[in-house]
């Protein structure tokens, strides 16, 4: 089979993200020293915490959120990597997005059906939902020998 199935963050929209929030900081940061007026400064400092916290994303851009190959799955989990090979699956799917909070993800169960595993999918990641449908559903279809 071809190249091995990955997503990645969007290291560009977190880019963009990272200094519009780290700009946006620094000038209500100069209004609440010029105007002394505390509201700015408290909107100065939720745009810089929000800014660093994006730039997290861009820290780890290079490795991947998700890999499916010939092999099986692997997934960045809460405490590092997870590797599944397809026969230790039992169920993969890609769960659409439900209501505003909830993106889209695709989500892997092991074939006991006690643990399972999600990777988030959308507009911060370099693949869509409906691509990823495809990718792993051939992949699946290749590796049932």
């Amino acid at each position: 089979m071809d190249d091995a199935f990955e997503i990645r963050r969007r290291t560009g929209l977190y880019l963009v993200l990272v200094l519009l929030c780290l700009a946006l900081a620094g000038g209500f940061g100069w209004l609440a020293l010029d105007r002394r007026e505390p509201l700015h400064g408290v909107i100065a400092g939720v745009l810089l915490v929000l800014g660093l916290n994006l730039a997290r994303g861009l820290r780890d851009a290079r490795t991947p959120l998700f890999v499916a190959d010939d092999h099986g799955v692997r997934l960045r989990g809460e405490r590092g990597w997870v590797g599944l090979l397809w026969s230790e699956l039992g169920e993969i799917k890609v769960e659409p997005r439900e209501g505003v909070r909830h993106d889209p993800r695709i989500k892997v169960v092991s074939t006991d059906g006690r643990r399972f595993y999600t990777s988030p999918l959308g507009l911060a990641t370099s693949s869509s939902p409906q691509e990823a449908e495809v990718q792993l559903a051939r992949r699946r279809e290749a590796a049932a020998y």
